[in-house]
């Protein structure tokens, strides 16, 4: 069920490219990604994953990535030594194309060229799909740099 809220999401909030699959030509390494997910908290939504409104703050940031811009979906955290500011991917998810996604922050835990954070949303909404998402395990994540 949790994947399917996921799914969802992204699906409404990402450019989905149909006639695209996983075996498309692209750049000859596919990166099976290790992944999560997050968002960006806001005052006075129902829930929060730490309990409060600044412990999520501290675990998820403020909504502004490394890159100086406002978080939205389509944005990724990648670790800048591998994947500049800047850089592209193709994203599949179990081998459905979620667009094209950027590199625009990064994080304290991603910390090789095969770690990911997607940001997901923000409030309520945000929260449940990347409480959703989990560690990504349960899916199949490949993603081919453009």
């Amino acid at each position: 069920m949790k994947i399917y809220i996921v799914v969802l999401l992204l699906a409404i909030f990402c450019y989905t490219d149909t006639t695209s699959t996983a075996t498309a030509a692209h750049s000859p390494q596919p990166i099976v990604a290790d992944t999560t997910a997050y968002y960006k908290p806001v005052k006075g939504q129902r829930r929060y994953v730490t309990g409060s409104y600044q412990g999520d703050i501290h675990l998820n940031g403020t909504g502004i990535t490394y890159s100086g811009k406002r978080a939205r979906i389509g944005y990724l955290a990648a670790d800048l030594t591998y994947h500049p500011v800047g850089t592209k991917f193709r994203v599949f998810i179990d081998g459905k194309s979620f667009g094209i996604w950027t590199v625009e922050d990064k994080g304290g835990a991603i910390k090789n060229r095969h770690r990911f954070d997607f940001f997901v949303g923000e409030s309520d909404a945000g929260r449940i799909a990347a409480e959703s998402w989990g560690r990504g395990s349960d899916k199949t994540i490949v993603m081919y740099k453009i």
